[in-house]
């Protein structure tokens, strides 16, 4: 067996909150005003790399290792440490929902929200490793 390594879905939110950060850093370095120019550009560079960066590794040790990107330490979570996990919804408009995610509960009172490309794969995987 391997490490299993899932991306994370991008939630429309993300795009969002990029191109207005880049609009604003445009804004502010069109207008003149190179600091807050430049902390929109760094948040833009933090904001992109966690959106590109972000996996969710099932390791053979078992571990659930969340990374959240270079700007982050990575947690670690014991397979045998998780309670359950929880697939939920949340920002509903009538029938339709614009964020689904899950909630790995772990430890004491402890969780990691999780948003995996393949959610079924990664949930069967979290499934045979414990």
């Amino acid at each position: 067996m391997m490490d299993r390594i899932f991306h994370a879905r991008v939630p429309f939110y993300m795009f969002i909150f990029i191109a207005l950060v880049g609009a604003m850093a445009l804004l502010f370095l069109w207008k003149m005003m190179p600091l807050c120019g430049l902390a929109m550009l760094l948040l833009l560079i933090v904001a992109i790399e966690r959106v590109i960066h972000t996996t969710y590794t099932i390791t053979t040790k078992g571990l659930l290792i969340v990374s959240y990107g270079r700007f982050q330490r990575k947690k670690e979570i014991s397979l045998q440490e998780i309670s359950r996990v929880e697939k939920l919804r949340s920002f509903r408009i009538g029938r339709m929902c614009l964020v689904e995610y899950l909630l790995v509960f772990y430890g004491n009172e402890k969780h990691v929200t999780v948003i995996p490309v393949k959610e079924d794969e990664f949930l069967e995987t979290l499934q045979k490793r414990r």
